[in-house]
């Protein structure tokens, strides 16, 4: 018979996630099916393959608008830079992502099913007060999830006014152009690229209007993998954060007379210790799977928030209008890299947190049994739960400040390179 908690986690199973959904939802928009249970993957690697077409494709564009103009000056092309980098880390993802499918479907649906609560044999023990046990934990997890929720939908917010900007600049500037100004009625192309093409008498192949559309469709793809990637991320961390809560909880009510009887102490000792383990195995494949790309995203994010440092530099004096557009994409790149190091720092935390609980839990009044499994756990817990980047360091508060240290240093030079 499936017990108290297993039925619960099922009923959260079917609840609306709406982070969660929009999260599965752009990655199969590029081809990356993470929830298979609920989408069929049918034509999902032909997405992958023609969405990786036009997105190297606008990459070529972009990259050619640099070497066009790269003996003119720096603000001729920074902005084709920085969509550049943007393009290429999202082709980056987009590949890593693909390459342990396997692992990023495992993890999704383990969060989304609550897996590492399964099973757990809590509530077959004979406990007193399951119910209120029940109401405690499943009120733990509705809260993290609805902490999620706000979070990614925040960031969807934030990443939706770029390419907004980008998706809808070019028809504002033709209404503008064509009856305010009234000088030309031509459309311009979204931002700087040379998009190769062949002119036969009359006509181009690909046409003017495919161009324009291809370059239309770059902001869309730059949308899906920052969104679509980076609040992955945010889920199972943030999910892990919540396990890490429920397990204080448990271990804060170890030795708790009117929740645990004493003969019932150490097999609900062992049911904490278990869940320690999946935890800690959970954590790893969340380890795996986001180290290297992690180490790419902050590496590539120091060099973006030092270029649009300089773009605001040389912007000052031009309108509110490009200032405004600067800081909305200045602030969606300091927010995805933050999102990283803010949550894998709560996940450290609550890890660090939970090592109190283990020694504050009353252990010394306990059997020889039970105060074995809590030295072990001890020694176990010293050793938080850490994300590191690619393996060389952390995520945490302290090394966000680094990587806005050095994209400032960077900037520094920059600047100081063209004014000489």
């Amino acid at each position: 018979m499936q017990d108290l908690l297993d039925q619960e986690l099922d009923r959260m199973d079917k609840l609306p996630k709406q982070g969660l959904f929009w999260v599965e939802l752009s990655a199969y928009a590029l081809g990356i099916n993470i929830a298979p249970r609920k989408r069929s993957s049918k034509h999902c690697r032909l997405t992958l393959i023609v969405v990786l077409l036009v997105n190297l494709s606008i990459i070529y564009s972009l990259v050619a608008f640099i070497m066009a103009n790269f003996q003119v000056s720096f603000e001729t092309y920074v902005e084709a830079v920085l969509l550049t980098f943007q393009l290429s880390v999202g082709v980056v993802k987009m590949l890593h992502f693909q390459n342990s499918l396997g692992a990023s479907v495992q993890l999704v649906h383990s969060t989304e099913t609550g897996q590492v609560l399964k099973s757990l044999g809590l509530f077959d023990l004979d406990l007193p007060r399951k119910q209120d046990l029940l109401r405690s934990l499943r009120s733990i997890l509705l809260d993290n999830w609805l902490i999620i929720d706000r979070q990614v939908m925040f960031f969807f917010k934030i990443v939706t006014m770029p390419v907004l900007y980008y998706t809808m600049r070019p028809y504002f500037q033709y209404i503008f152009d064509c009856y305010i100004i009234r000088d030309t009625c031509e459309m311009t192309l979204t931002y700087p690229a040379i998009v190769p093409f062949v002119k036969l008498g009359a006509y181009e192949f690909p046409s003017y209007v495919v161009r324009f559309f291809l370059l239309q469709s770059g902001p869309l793809w730059c949308f899906f993998a920052v969104f679509g990637f980076n609040s992955l991320f945010v889920v199972l961390t943030r999910y892990e954060s919540g396990l890490i809560k429920v397990l204080r909880y448990l271990v804060q009510n170890s030795t708790s007379d009117n929740l645990v009887p004493k003969h019932l102490r150490v097999r609900y000792l062992r049911c904490c210790v278990r869940l320690f383990a999946r935890i800690a195995n959970h954590h790893n494949q969340i380890e795996n799977l986001f180290k290297y790309i992690i180490l790419v995203q902050c590496s590539v994010s120091s060099v973006l928030i030092c270029m649009l440092l300089y773009k605001i530099s040389t912007v000052l004096e031009v309108g509110w209008v490009w200032m405004g557009m600067i800081m909305v994409y200045f602030v969606t790149i300091t927010l995805e890299i933050s999102l990283y190091n803010v949550s894998a720092q709560k996940v450290e935390t609550q890890s660090e947190l939970l090592f109190y609980d283990w020694y504050n839990c009353g252990w010394y009044n306990e059997s020889r049994d039970f105060k074995f499994m809590i030295k072990m756990m001890l020694l176990f817990s010293r050793r938080t739960f850490v994300l590191s980047v690619g393996g060389f360091t952390n995520l945490s508060h302290k090394f966000l400040v680094q990587v806005f240290r050095l994209s400032g240093n960077f900037f520094l030079l920059l600047r100081n390179m063209n004014n000489k």
